[in-house]
């Protein structure tokens, strides 16, 4: 098996290619991270978000971010309580979505650093 790096920050990539990860995603918001649950075994990554502002879908009130950690471009949420943009696949719950593998959402410290926004 093969180990590939990721060249470049998931996030800087959001970023720069956001009108393309807008078009992949069935949802997209802004939301206040408000826990984080690992489960090591099955390489997931369970984060509860409450939501601030629903650029795509049907993302409201509380929603579980299912996060893949399974490539070199998995990042983990970390901070409860600050505040992240999250590019995001729907699940048959309406309450529950997915990303599957790359980190498709940028930190809300890295978009102000970046003088960046999602529209």
């Amino acid at each position: 098996m093969t180990c590939v790096a990721c060249i470049t920050s998931p996030f800087d990539r959001v970023m720069k290619y956001s009108d393309e990860f807008y078009e992949q995603a069935d949802v997209v918001f802004f939301g206040k991270l408000n826990a984080v649950e690992l489960d090591t075994e099955a390489g997931e990554q369970f984060a509860s978000f409450t939501v601030i502002e629903s650029y795509k879908g049907s993302a409201i009130g509380e929603l579980l971010v299912v996060n893949k950690l399974n490539s070199s471009c998995s990042r983990q949420f970390q901070n409860p309580d600050t505040a992240f943009y999250v590019y995001a696949k729907s699940s048959e719950h309406k309450s529950v979505v997915l990303i599957s593998g790359f980190a498709t959402f940028v930190p809300l410290g890295n978009a102000l650093e970046k003088e960046w926004s999602p529209i």
